[in-house]
């Protein structure tokens, strides 16, 4: 990715976090559904620029009343996606960002959200016009008719994290309408019954140092789009079926050093690519971090062959701090950088 690109995307995630200087932290304490040190009650009584604070709370909150809206501006701050998770209880999604009327600014970290079912998106439907940033979190486990783990109809940016597991009719990890931004981040092992397995994107899409891995649908197991995608620096292994990128009617562009298990629709034509190519990618597991990746397997032709003249950030691959983003003097394409010196 060139350095513009990651200072862009870098800037969009420092101003989706800014708060003005009167914002107050709301503590959570507790895991209830409702009620006072709730997450719910914390939303309730947000005001615009406000931070709440989960990051002492670990287990489970289980929604027993419904989804939460989110209607304020607002920092929610989670213990770690392996500490906390949210789970809607198979009966509503969890998050819903902005309703007709509002169209907030909202930047969630640190949790799981899982176990939701909705009509549009059933982990998260973020709503037109709000802005989303979601960083080192899990989407998994989640079902609905469009978006099984995300609907997006706003700008939407995912970091350092992993969507796994979701299940649509359209869209099994993330349907988006909107301005859809991915960097760092695993979208593995979602299906549908219909198009995009992983992604089903009707706007624009910049997906970058990420991994796309054994998603399945009927037609683009990886990305279905109508809208427009570009692609850099990213590991795409074909799932039990669909192909890697299917375009219907829309524009895809490579932005080079991709890696692609089938031909990429033959849409992978920049510089660095590879196609028909095994990335020889370990299980979605813990590899250290707070959400689970692919490892790149020994002698994977995924190592050391991303962008050379990519410059950080990010300063660390999906799992954060202590797992460099460039080691070896070269990136590694995908979401997963080995820690290890090649050729020592």
């Amino acid at each position: 990715m060139s350095k513009f690109k990651s200072a862009a995307i870098c800037l969009s995630l420092a101003c989706a976090l800014a708060m003005p200087a009167n914002a107050t932290t709301i503590v959570v304490t507790n895991t209830n559904d409702s009620g006072p040190g709730s997450l719910r009650q914390a939303l309730a009584i947000a005001n615009d620029g406000d931070t709440i604070d989960a990051a002492g709370v670990s287990g489970v909150i289980t929604l027993t009343s419904g989804q939460l809206l989110v209607e304020k501006r607002v920092t929610i701050n989670g213990a770690g996606a392996d500490v906390l998770a949210v789970d809607g209880n198979a009966t509503s999604s969890v998050f819903q960002i902005g309703t007709g009327a509002t169209a907030p600014t909202v930047a969630i970290s640190g949790l799981t959200i899982r176990n939701a079912q909705g009509g549009f998106g059933g982990g998260i439907l973020n709503g037109s016009g709000a802005t989303l940033t979601i960083t080192n979190s899990t989407i998994s486990g989640n079902t609905a008719a469009f978006g099984g783990g995300i609907f997006n109809s706003g700008p939407l940016t995912i970091a350092n994290t992993t969507v796994t597991g979701n299940t649509a009719s359209e869209g099994g990890g993330i349907y988006s309408n909107g301005s859809l931004t991915i960097i760092n981040s695993t979208i593995s092992g979602n299906t549908v019954n219909s198009d995009g397995g992983g992604i089903f994107n009707i706007g624009t899409a910049a997906i970058t140092n990420s991994t796309l891995s054994s998603n399945s649908a009927s037609f683009g197991g990886g990305i279905f789009t109508i809208g427009t995608v570009e692609i850099g620096d990213s590991v795409l292994k074909a799932g039990a079926s669909g192909v890697n990128i299917a375009n219907d009617g829309g524009t895809v562009t490579s932005l080079g050093y991709n890696l692609s298990s089938d031909d990429g629709g033959g849409f992978l034509t920049g510089p660095g690519d590879q196609i028909n190519t095994d990335p020889l990618l370990g299980p979605l597991q813990d590899n250290g971090g707070p959400t689970f990746t692919h490892a790149l397997l020994p002698g994977s032709p995924a190592i050391d062959m991303g962008d050379p003249n990519f410059t950080p950030p990010p300063f660390f691959d999906q799992r954060g701090s202590g797992s460099s983003r460039v080691v070896n003097g070269r990136i590694d394409i995908g979401s997963f950088e080995v820690q290890t010196q090649t050729g020592a």
